[in-house]
């Protein structure tokens, strides 16, 4: 069995009122490449809200961002820690 692990984020963006207008959804995979959707559920309402929306999808998409960098940064750490046997000489 492969298992796949993957971090999740989730979001439902609401207007000054709270009627809510948009979601979002985001993930890193285990190789850390990152992947961001949004879903207009309310377009009267985003468009009294474009910059509310631009500004909560900026701020999703860097997060979901930041997760990624920061298990790439796992990635290549896990991967200079390992050391090679080649005979007589070790390799790192």
């Amino acid at each position: 069995m492969d298992i796949k692990q993957s971090i999740s984020f989730s979001a439902q963006l609401q207007s000054a009122d709270n009627t809510p207008f948009a979601n979002f959804n985001g993930s890193v995979d285990e190789s850390a490449v990152p992947s961001v959707n949004y879903y207009i559920s309310n377009q009267d309402v985003y468009r009294a809200n474009t910059k509310l929306f631009r500004d909560s999808l900026t701020t999703f998409q860097n997060t979901v961002f930041d997760a990624a960098d920061k298990k790439a940064t796992e990635l290549a750490s896990q991967a200079s820690d390992t050391t090679v046997t080649t005979g007589e000489t070790d390799v790192k």
